[in-house]
């Protein structure tokens, strides 16, 4: 039962495909003939809440990219518009090698689209819906490498605000794991827009309990909360708190102990469950208190053996993707 609940919880995020094979793609169509000079569309990589996202060629440069267009059924609302701005004006200003970085942005008469680097490879959730656990070396490094990522992000005074597995990208170059998707990103000194306050954007099940309640003032304590879901994921193979609504999941984080990791985990060091744990406290003040801090901790517990058996593995399981 706990599989079936776990590949629900999943893939609710997941990045849908765009049509059934072989229905014709209006979308797609219209993309290609509006940036034909620009880009050649080579195929769908998927669909989100935001936009559909293609892979396609660079002309001019001749590099594969990924183009995230705006939905088509939002792109007359100037509130959707806008938000698609903010991501690309937000993604625009992080550079690091943690981050999947933006290309390009522009509008046409008929779209809008973002241009961003194509990672081949997988999802952070592709691997656990094949694997359903992660091993502790590979969750270890990919802890490392996102809370690098976001100690960044947040030192640029940006929070995520959405921590899923589906948002972590996997190098199929290098095994280096990304953190993608800044729709429901801000920047902690701008003014939320007025319909955001009280608002909870995100996904339930790696919210934090501030985030859930709707706190429009997060920091990045907020992000390292759904980075330690996403270490308990990995680990456990099934997530901290499930149900079968907003509010009940919400609830759980609120208020429901974390279900001891170390008991459904019983084969990983001691120092990873304890970092990812407090990665969960309910108090903020108990938590991680920066993206460095936790990296330094889980640094300070790898072995360099286990470290290279992460690398290997996460290289070799991308290449084979």
């Amino acid at each position: 039962m706990e599989a079936l609940v776990l590949d629900s919880v999943v893939r609710a995020p997941r990045l849908t495909p765009t049509l059934e094979r072989g229905a014709p793609d209006v979308e797609r169509d219209l993309v290609a003939r509006e940036l034909v000079r620009q880009y050649q569309v080579v195929r769908p990589l998927g669909r989100g809440g935001m936009g559909a996202v293609y892979l396609a060629r660079d002309v001019a440069l001749h590099r594969h990219v990924a183009l995230k267009v705006l939905r088509n059924d939002l792109k007359t609302r100037e509130d959707a518009r806008e938000r698609f701005r903010a991501e690309a004006r937000l993604s625009a200003q992080l550079e690091h090698p943690g981050i999947v970085p933006l290309y390009a942005f522009g509008e046409t008469s008929r779209i809008m689209y973002m241009a961003m680097r194509y990672v081949p490879g997988d999802s952070l959730g592709d691997r656990i819906r094949a694997h359903g656990r992660i091993s502790p070396e590979e969750t270890r490094l990919v802890l490392i490498q996102l809370a690098r990522a976001l100690d960044y992000a947040h030192g640029q005074g940006v929070v995520h605000r959405d921590l899923k597995p589906e948002n972590v990208l996997v190098d199929r170059e290098t095994g280096r794991a990304l953190l993608a998707d800044f729709s429901v990103a801000r920047r902690r000194w701008w003014d939320p827009r007025p319909n955001e306050l009280r608002c909870a954007f995100g996904t339930p099940h790696f919210m934090s309990p501030e985030q859930a309640v709707g706190e429009a003032d997060l920091d990045g304590r907020s992000d390292l909360y759904g980075l330690g879901v996403l270490g308990y994921l990995m680990l456990a193979g099934r997530l901290p708190f499930t149900g079968e609504s907003f509010a009940e999941i919400t609830a759980k984080h609120l208020f429901s102990p974390v279900p001891p990791l170390a008991s459904l985990a019983p084969g990983a060091p001691r120092d990873l469950v304890r970092a990812i744990e407090r990665c969960l406290e309910k108090d903020l003040d108990q938590r991680w208190q920066c993206g460095r801090q936790l990296a330094a901790a889980l640094e300070q517990g790898r072995s360099p053996f286990g470290l290279a058996r992460a690398v290997r593995r996460l290289f070799g399981a991308a290449r084979g993707a």
